[in-house]
């Protein structure tokens, strides 16, 4: 019976053992994935703290020079590396007659009625005129989506043109819309300067029709109803030219980037944010003061580089075309004092990359 017993009990402490060890087995297995789940979680959040940090870096006065080709690497914890590499960025170009661009004549567009913002930049570039003056075209156009019936614009819709005055010694942007209560009403302002980039932003809110330049209020009309697109039949929406294109200061010479069409009125605030952005604004995404992305319509960076498609990035995807009459290559050129950045960040072999256009 003695000898039954310290078997029993030898048995006991053998299945106790391995019940032990099972626990111990399954305690350490736990650990071991929550250690590893900590540890792609560490990996993963320090890849991103160095894709801001070099975001940060990208923005301020901190950054280091350049090397010759165009990369900055800054290490950081743990033998972790950030790598920034800057690259220049495209823009559509335009050559008088030569180029045109056509975005479709899209239903959804006319989706602007009581309230609108429309944006854009913009740089003219023009040869010296008989009078010594380097400056836009009388008549020169930037935007047009409207109709002329009567040979008047705009008969329905908006456009946007240059214009010269005091004898023409002085360029003035101007931007027209047809309204159906009050008619035709412009807005603009002066000093244009030749090859000088500026941002113009046009914001109508049901009372008003405002016009900015470089995120500053510059005039304002005051102005009521809907839109009127009455009139319109299948006219496009052109960059560079009017509807109805003609004579040879009828087309727009310089560049353009960053056109937005949305259906709503941005505060003062929303301009200044876009503007602050420069050419690497994105509308998709609320920054700041701008949270706008909800109502855009159409933005087309103009800065597909080649060939002749120019994206949407909107979620309408409404693509427009480019083209010249010779060389479709001229379409494009690249702004040296303007760049788009590449942040990589590399942390326990891994890595994760953001582009900044």
């Amino acid at each position: 019976m003695k000898r039954l017993n310290g078997g029993i009990i030898l048995l006991f402490s053998i299945v106790v053992t391995f019940i032990a060890l099972g626990i111990l087995f399954m305690l350490n297995s736990t650990a071991l994935s929550g250690l590893k789940i900590a540890s792609n979680d560490y990996t993963r959040s320090q890849l991103i703290s160095n894709i801001q940090s070099g975001n940060h870096l990208q923005m301020s006065v901190e950054l280091p020079a350049f090397s010759n080709d165009n990369t900055i690497q800054i290490e950081t914890i743990e033998s972790g590396t950030i790598t920034i590499k800057r690259n220049e960025q495209n823009t559509s170009r335009y050559r008088g007659q030569f180029e045109i661009a056509n975005l479709g004549s899209h239903e959804h567009y006319k989706q602007i009625e009581n309230e609108f913002t429309i944006s854009y930049w913009i740089r003219p570039i023009n040869n010296v005129d008989n009078n010594g003056i380097r400056l836009p075209l009388n008549l020169e156009p930037i935007l047009s989506f409207s109709q002329r019936p009567n040979g008047e614009y705009p008969g329905a819709g908006f456009f946007s043109h240059y214009s010269r005055i005091e004898d023409n010694t002085v360029g003035r942007l101007n931007f027209t819309v047809a309204l159906d209560e009050s008619g035709s009403q412009s807005v603009g302002f002066n000093n244009i300067v030749d090859n000088i980039w500026i941002f113009v932003t046009v914001v109508y809110n049901g009372n008003q029709l405002r016009i900015f330049k470089n995120g500053i209020l510059q005039g304002n009309e005051n102005a009521n109803g809907n839109v009127d697109w009455s009139t319109m039949d299948n006219a496009s929406f052109y960059i560079g030219k009017y509807e109805t294109g003609g004579i040879f200061n009828e087309y727009f010479s310089g560049m353009i980037r960053n056109l937005g069409l949305w259906s709503t009125a941005m505060t003062d605030a929303s301009v200044h944010t876009m503007y602050l952005q420069g050419l690497n604004f994105n509308p998709l995404y609320g920054i700041d003061d701008y949270d706008n992305s909800d109502a855009i319509l159409g933005f087309w960076k103009l800065n597909d580089g080649t060939g002749s498609d120019l994206k949407d990035f909107s979620i309408f995807g409404n693509d427009g075309s480019i083209n010249n009459i010779n060389n479709q290559d001229a379409c494009w050129s690249t702004i040296s004092d303007s760049f788009f950045y590449e942040i990589s960040s590399n942390f326990n072999e891994f890595e994760r990359s953001e582009n900044l256009r």
